[in-house]
């Protein structure tokens, strides 16, 4: 799963089920982000094999959400 907010990455993650519940802040690539006012839109595909390989197949779906501010 993918979560971009105004266009830039904020989260790229494996999740190991079905669903994913987003927590208020989290770090990724170095960087401490938090849930804030805005357009999120989240992309997925499914992983196959191990995480390092990174070997993925077709979009399965996308959508957005907004945070009010």
């Amino acid at each position: 799963m993918q979560l971009f907010r105004a266009g830039k990455k904020v989260l790229s993650i494996w999740p190991r089920g079905p669903h994913l519940q987003l927590t208020r802040g989290w770090r990724y690539l170095g960087h401490s982000y938090r849930l804030k006012a805005g357009v999120y839109t989240w992309y997925v595909w499914p992983g196959f094999g191990p995480l390092a390989k990174s070997r993925y197949g077709q979009l399965l779906g996308r959508g957005s959400f907004s945070i009010a501010g």
